[in-house]
């Protein structure tokens, strides 16, 4: 979390990785490009269930567009490459870690298999799982200046939400606060 302070006293908490989570889905979202794709050293079979396996073979070209490029590999899903940094205005350029594809994937292709109906939901489940797992995470070290920017958007209000709908940040005025301590 980052807690700070604004010009009018306000003491904010701000859930960082939902706050990036938010401008990495945007980010996505936005982009007009497809994204670049980072080839795997060593291809990765991920075992999914039938009807997952189908939904992702299904939707090569959408996942393709965002980075993964997959096969079928006789009932699995063979991943020979995954999303490359996508550059957002945060100014960080995240990868998918490789440890987090397996999880990603198969999150990916329950999403896909539930919204095959809707095309528009079904890439906008993809941009969230792609935006959640490449965004800031508890315990990783993260440049100040990053912090800073993302502080802005929230405290700018551009940033209220992460794609899920949860809040990003909670504000308390300097009267709460005090309120707290028993000093109001």
């Amino acid at each position: 979390y980052i807690i700070c302070e604004d010009e009018q006293e306000n003491v904010w908490l701000i859930d960082k990785h939902a706050a990036h989570e938010r401008v990495r889905f945007d980010a996505l979202k936005a982009a007009t490009e497809p994204i670049m794709s980072q080839t795997l050293l060593e291809p990765m079979a991920v075992e999914l269930s039938p009807e997952d396996c189908a939904a992702v073979l299904e939707q090569l070209p959408l996942l393709e567009r965002y980075g993964f490029r997959c096969e079928d590999f006789g009932g699995a899903v063979l991943v020979r490459g995954v999303p490359a940094g996508v550059d957002d205005p945060t100014g960080a350029l995240e990868d998918l870690e490789v440890g987090d594809v397996p999880a990603a994937l198969e999150e990916l292709a329950e999403e896909l298999r539930l919204n095959r109906a809707d095309p528009a939901a079904a890439r906008d489940s993809l941009l969230q799982t792609m935006a959640c797992k490449s965004a800031i995470k508890a315990g990783m070290h993260t440049d100040p200046a990053e912090l800073r920017r993302l502080v802005d958007r929230v405290q700018s209000g551009e940033i209220q939400y992460c794609p899920h709908g949860r809040p990003v940040a909670v504000r308390l005025s300097k009267y709460q606060v005090e309120k707290m301590f028993k000093r109001a």
